[in-house]
């Protein structure tokens, strides 16, 4: 049967070496596969054939995943570079996915955070130790293939309550094969950005583009014919943009004559990947590969007036070592893999900034020059000698190791058995410095409500450095887990995980421990047909998510006397029966292939957090907190975290078949509870929602990654002109509906924003709706039988669309009580809100920014692509 032939001829996918080279649109098609010749090309031509899906149905899985093909990255404008960088990386793929949705650090994923997904090259996690984001951007032209799973997964994933990214590199053949490539967007395509302007700030800020673009190669072949192989690649990143930073009176909301300054930034990475593919026996190879993405970026600190340049740098280098072999005659297969890895983020002072135009008082003299101390050349309050910026170096080690089973059995039908063990043992190093310059203060007339700005103006550097803070953590884990098919119609899969998590705090002591992690998973697939067009299934999941770092950074700070930063007292009580953030999952639905190579498919996905950990405030002061779950044991006095997603998507796709590809699919969705995600990019919580039971009233309901409706399309055609000439088109959109805008005060021991004047997405009120238009026009030529010539255009936001994507929902900058009777938005008036030292609110207190926007869509860019591949 095909299900006992795939498996049989497992080993030979496990020893089989396969490099996707780019020759586009020429016959035969597009995408080829270079084997290396020992096993036969029928064995795998068998393995490529053989599968559970005799048709476009998967008919043996309850996962909702989606592989993204070449097809799709070569004719769909994909990989817009992130604001602030140039690599297009594999990450941004996940866009494409029904289910998915594009939010600040990454890919919201059926309502949980980008912090909480796995994300795994060639099957290692490369998730950043501090704040479980993504740490290696690694390029598409590095990737065989890339694979997003949103839910329904079994428990060979694990140590995630979001979705699963993996993506898996390319590696040699007995064919020498390559491509030079380049990409180049210049500022003078881009489209018109919307200016930031807050009416309460005295500064307006712009980005423009100047260049963006990146240039590498790629080479695999043998070694040794049959026996060594090995790829490698090389892909420079480069761009540089122009931040431009104007005064205005406050009064007025005007520009003051000649007082703007322009900064280049500039930001800057290199990638490289290195493989080795030995095979030592027809059913046993190893692999040796390297992977490192170092860079280095400017940013403007822009944060109450700052012109302060810094420098991030990054670096993620990571090491593994892959055995794979075939046992039993290929019915037992075998796969281990040992990984290092090494993640660096520096933010260093590379410049004391460019002069501080006035900003009140006769606009006509001469600008700010630098200043010595206690000289005041610009008509302002005074010069303070003071801090400027946190300077930090952190670094990320990571040692990983996974072995795992599958064993191919028949008994009462088909089972496919799979069991195995991973570890990770992880280490945190901090560095702490500050640089050091003058604060400029501003005076009264700069504010209407008066008080004062302080903004960094940089007049000298000094780097002061502590010694070094220390966090450690180690993880054990395992699964089984068996796939069972009955009568060919029937598919049972079950299995559990257990991981148990040890976290360190910077003396060495143990912290605490997440223990006994037991997540089972149980799914269903039928096929009532019996002849592989059509499916039923549903699964059921408990996820548990590891903890990352950031989190023993931030409540088991070292205690120093010498550091400038406050933190609060590092014996933190922990609740001794402390869980892991842990999800609860539901997921049903079916497929049908309405026609060949076309499926419709829909499926609906309930996901329920059940735990999350947080340090909680013991009393109303602040002065005191322990680390537990809201809800449940020591902090059963807290509202219980809670977040609910509930999900209905419809897909219809066609793969690229006949010279053209299709997709279309539509999410609606509901996320609502009082948790929203447990990190920031940078590893310290959001907001501190559970620091105070003062701070959790109005705070349920609509959450900021509530989109109720999400509808992306895709289609591309490929033309032939003649033998050696050929072209494709592609057009893509996307369209999702705003998120809930809040009516947000200040909190009297918390501050800005942390309190919730009207409950939680409760006014009906959101932004616009944001809607993405991109296309793709393909010019290739064929110079010979493996050498293709190609040049692409790619357009991002094609019309120029501006909406905004975040508003000011700072309704009064006083610190306030949150209403405790449910007003509609169109009815609250000022008077209704207490204040905290008491009395009510007047009309002069309101933000005259409040539901002003504070970031817009990224504007059109044209992407000029030239590629040469052999």
């Amino acid at each position: 049967m095909p299900l006992m032939r795939m498996f049989q001829a497992l080993g030979v996918v496990m020893v089989a070496s396969l490099s996707f080279s780019t020759k586009a649109f020429a016959d035969p098609p597009a995408q080829t596969v270079q084997v290396n010749e020992e096993p036969s090309r029928r064995e795998v031509e068998e393995v490529v054939l053989a599968s559970c899906e005799p048709s476009t149905l998967d008919g043996c899985s309850t996962s909702t995943s989606q592989s993204v093909e070449r097809e799709f990255t070569q004719h769909l404008a994909v990989n817009r570079p992130p604001e602030g960088g140039a690599a297009r990386s594999f990450e941004s793929l996940a866009g494409l996915v029904p289910g998915t949705q594009s939010e600040m650090g990454g890919f919201s994923i059926h309502g949980a955070s980008p912090a909480e997904n796995r994300y795994l090259v060639d099957g290692l996690s490369t998730g950043d130790a501090v704040s479980g984001f993504n740490a290696s951007p690694l390029s598409v032209e590095f990737l065989q293939d890339f694979q997003v799973i949103t839910g329904g997964y079994m428990p060979q994933y694990g140590r995630a309550t979001g979705g699963i990214l993996q993506a898996r590199t390319r590696s040699g053949s007995n064919e020498f094969h390559g491509s030079l490539f380049g990409t180049w967007a210049p500022g003078f395509l881009e489209g018109l950005r919307t200016p930031i302007s807050p009416p309460t700030s005295v500064i307006s800020t712009r980005e423009a583009l100047q260049y963006l673009g990146d240039a590498g190669a790629t080479l695999g072949g043998p070694l040794v014919k049959d026996k060594l192989w090995f790829f490698a690649g090389v892909a420079p990143a480069l761009s540089r943009s122009e931040h431009t930073r104007t005064a205005k009176d406050i009064n007025t909301n005007t520009p003051i004559p000649g007082s703007s300054r322009s900064f280049s930034l500039e930001a800057f990475r290199f990638q490289a990947v290195g493989k080795l593919t030995y095979l030592f026996h027809q059913d046993h190879n190893v692999a040796l590969s390297i992977i490192t993405t170092p860079g280095v970026s400017g940013v403007v600190d822009s944060s109450m007036g700052s012109v302060t340049a810094l420098e991030p740098r990054y670096d993620f280098t990571t090491a593994q070592l892959q055995y794979a072999g075939a046992f039993l005659d290929k019915r037992l297969t075998v796969d281990a893999r040992l990984g290092w890895s090494h993640q660096m983020t520096a933010r260093q002072l590379v410049a004391a900034s460019a002069p501080l135009p006035p900003i009140v008082g006769d606009s006509t003299r001469e600008p700010c020059t630098e200043p010595s101390e206690g000289s005041m050349p610009c008509p302002v309050k005074s010069y303070e000698p003071g801090s400027s910026s946190l300077l930090t170096a952190v670094d990320r080690y990571r040692y990983q190791g996974t072995a795992q089973a599958t064993w191919l059995l028949q008994l009462a039908g088909t089972h496919v058995l799979r069991a195995g063990v991973d570890g990770e043992f992880l280490t945190l190093e901090r560095d702490w410095g500050s640089s050091g310059g003058v604060v400029l203060v501003e005076g009264d007339l700069a504010r209407p409500n008066g008080g004062d700005i302080r903004a960094l103006r940089g007049g000298f550097v000094q780097h002061t450095s502590f010694s070094k803070d220390s966090y450690t953590s180690n993880l054990l884990g395992g699964f089984v887990q068996d796939s069972w098919t009955l009568f060919d119609r029937v598919t049972v899969n079950a299995g559990f995980r257990y991981d148990t998590q040890w976290l360190y705090r910077t003396n060495g002591l143990l912290a605490f421990a997440l223990r006994d992690q037991l997540s089972p998973r149980l799914g269903v697939v039928v096929d009532p047909m019996g002849q592989g067009r059509m499916k039923l299934f549903a699964h059921y999941a408990k996820y548990q998510a590891q903890l990352p770092l950031g989190v023993l950074e931030k409540v088991f700070p070292p205690e120093r006397s010498d550091t400038p930063f406050p933190t609060q007292a590092s014996d933190v009580p922990v609740d001794p029966d402390i869980r892991p953030l842990s999800s609860t999952e539901l997921v049903a639905g079916a497929g049908y292939e309405v026609l060949a190579h076309t499926r419709l498919s829909a499926h609906y996905t309930h996901r329920r957090l059940d735990s999350a950990i947080e340090d909680m405030g013991g009393d109303e002061e602040g002065r005191s907190f322990f680390l537990g779950n809201p809800g449940l044991g020591l902090g059963s006095d807290y509202q219980k975290a809670e977040r609910t997603y509930d999900g209905l998507t419809l897909v219809l796709s066609r793969t690229f078949r006949d010279g053209w590809l299709a997709q279309a699919s539509y999410t609606w969705s509901r996320l609502h509870g009082n948790y929203v995600t447990p990190y920031n990019r940078d590893g310290t919580p959001l907001q501190p929602d559970f620091d105070s039971m003062s701070l959790m009233r109005n705070r349920s309901g609509l959450l900021p990654y509530d989109r109720t409706h999400s509808l992306k399309l895709f289609g591309a055609r490929e033309l032939h002109l003649t033998r050696e000439l050929s072209a494709s088109l592609g057009l893509s959109y996307l369209g999702c509906s705003g998120t809930p805008i809040n009516y947000l005060g200040n909190h009297w021991l918390f501050g800005q924003g942390n309190t919730f004047i009207l409950a939680r997405g409760s006014t009906g009120e959101r932004t616009p709706w944001i809607h993405v238009i991109d296309s793709n026009v393909g010019v290739n030529y064929r110079l010979g039988e493996d050498k293709v010539l190609s040049f692409t255009l790619d357009v991002f936001n094609l019309f120029n669309f501006q909406a905004a994507t975040r508003v000011d929902e700072l309704y009064t900058n006083a610190a306030v009580l949150p209403l405790e009777t449910p007003v509609a938005a169109g009815e609250l008036t000022p008077d209704m809100i207490q204040r905290s030292s008491g009395g009510s609110l007047s009309q002069a207190d309101v933000n005259p920014g409040f539901k002003q926007p504070l970031q817009y869509q990224p504007p059109r860019q044209v992407r000029l692509g030239l590629r040469y591949t052999f």
